[in-house]
């Protein structure tokens, strides 16, 4: 495989819808981290609390929907098929990101944050904070391919760095759970907490599989 493989991806007009789904998946992936890091701001504002995960779940949803219509435009396109492989594996990762932010949403929308104790409220603020820096990374990450090759690579170890980052964040976030009081949080609540911490953790994970990706993507057209 040589340079002529991103060629073929973006400089080729016939190329250019699938590049303009890839680039909508990737804004609506980074609205929904960004509108993660929204709710958890606005965690004692209940009826806000909700809005903001309508708003997550619909990205998610027209992000999946963009995956599944690349799929379709894919087939058309005359690409090697371990071309189109790479191209929809990477698409797939960035949807788990996608994913795993409405997970996310899905349990702080009935989870009794706006009752947690001050250093739980700062220590899912950071990680939801260091999410936004990691996805936008990724998405820099994504794009120097078409350019600079080594570019993506370096991009491709930020994310890495971030999500190290975001596993520190995590290990301080579940200290807290097994150490403060969290009045008002039934066993149920607690349980659901641990799940949200998870799923946070889990957004910058997929992150740095994406990240991973594109690495081996870099190195191969180097």
């Amino acid at each position: 495989m040589s340079r002529k493989w991103l060629q073929r991806w973006f400089g080729d007009k016939r190329m250019e819808t699938v590049l303009g789904m890839v680039e909508d998946h990737l804004k609506l992936t980074q609205s929904a981290v960004q509108e993660l890091y929204n709710m958890v701001c606005a965690a004692d504002a209940v009826k806000k609390k909700v809005v903001l995960y309508k708003n997550i779940s619909h990205m998610e949803m027209r992000a999946d929907k963009l995956r599944r219509d690349m799929v379709v435009e894919l087939t058309k396109r005359e690409i090697f098929p371990n071309e189109r492989e790479d191209l929809m594996e990477l698409v797939r990762a960035v949807d788990w990101v996608a994913d795993w932010s409405r997970e996310a949403g899905r349990i702080l929308v009935i989870l009794p944050f706006e009752r947690a104790p001050e250093e739980m409220k700062e220590a899912v603020h950071n990680m939801c904070k260091a999410n936004n820096s990691c996805v936008s990374t990724l998405a820099r990450c994504i794009w120097a391919l078409s350019k600079d090759p080594s570019k993506a690579i370096e991009l491709a170890d930020e994310v890495e760095m971030f999500e190290e980052d975001i596993d520190e964040l995590y290990d301080v976030a579940r200290k807290h759970l097994a150490t403060l009081k969290f009045e008002g949080f039934n066993t149920g609540s607690l349980i659901l907490l641990n799940m949200f911490l998870d799923a946070l953790e889990t957004v910058a994970d997929w992150c740095e599989n994406t990240a991973d990706i594109v690495r081996a993507i870099a190195v191969r057209v180097h």
